[in-house]
């Protein structure tokens, strides 16, 4: 049970680092003044009631796991007692009492009888701006760039002061497109790089492959590939609005049986439903 938690954790955790590495570590010619402004660009449209429909995608030039090949579509109507949130095939339902995570996959539920820590948890995401303190520091990890990349849309490209060891590649690039005239994200792509160590057989072979070309490292007698994993988020529709109506409640999901125990429902009672305080 611990592993199917942690993924529906995640339901709720992409949301919140969609573009939180954006909102937090922007900086725009070395101004803080001017990162405050990205920082209210990034995180102004989360604001109770809200919809957002997103895509997230990720690629990698060396594929080790399924995190490295993912395609990921998410929906997320936030209001003020209630949510509901599906990314991929997990649903995390919450209303005023209770929060209810459901994995489609592994046909797996689970009931929180106590939603306050959720739905705080939930608006403290949507809020609280950064002390100029902690700006400043985070500031100082990251350098940026900016530009207009079309009409009616920005771009900022943010590198990490540190370099990949044994090169002069930043760890981890953030490229942000957004609506220059609605102040509203559009588009976020992160790329994290890592070293692979590798045997001698696989360095030659990847030597011979043009994809490989420049991510090829010979430190210290050892061999090494430039991992990149590229993140993509893509926002296709933000809306704030209290007219959205959440197409998913927990009453759609569970009843009370006669004793007064939570069930699946008829449609989902081939579901295993656990119950935590």
């Amino acid at each position: 049970m611990n592993t199917i938690k942690m993924r529906l954790y995640l339901v709720l955790a992409v949301f919140m680092t969609s573009n939180l590495p954006v909102f937090l570590f922007a900086q725009k010619k070395d101004s803080l003044a001017i990162l405050k402004e990205f920082i209210s660009i990034s995180s102004r449209y989360k604001q109770i009631p809200l919809y957002v429909n997103l895509e997230m995608e990720t690629h990698s030039n060396f594929v080790t796991g399924e995190n490295d090949t993912l395609h990921v579509q998410g929906e997320f109507y936030l209001q003020e007692k209630q949510s509901y949130v599906r990314f991929g095939e997990f649903e995390q339902v919450v209303n005023d009492s209770m929060a209810l995570l459901v994995s489609n996959k592994l046909k797996q539920m689970i009931l929180y009888i106590n939603a306050s820590p959720v739905l705080e948890k939930m608006k403290s995401i949507l809020g609280a701006p950064l002390p100029d303190s902690s700006i400043k520091n985070l500031g100082a990890k990251y350098k940026a760039t900016a530009s207009p990349l079309s009409k009616g849309t920005g771009l900022i490209l943010l590198e990490s002061r540190m370099p990949l060891y044994g090169t002069s590649l930043p760890k981890e690039t953030i490229e942000l497109q957004y609506d220059s005239k609605e102040k509203q994200p559009r588009q976020v792509l992160t790329t994290k790089r890592n070293l692979v160590l590798l045997d001698s057989v696989q360095y030659y072979s990847f030597k011979t492959q043009e994809e490989f070309e420049g991510k090829l490292l010979l430190l210290e007698n050892s061999y090494f590939l430039i991992k990149e994993l590229v993140t993509k988020f893509t926002y296709n529709k933000i809306e704030q609005t209290a007219v959205a109506t959440i197409p998913v409640t927990i009453h759609d999901r569970i009843m009370k049986n006669g004793e007064g125990n939570f069930i699946p429902v008829v449609k989902f009672e081939h579901y295993m439903l656990s119950q935590e305080q």
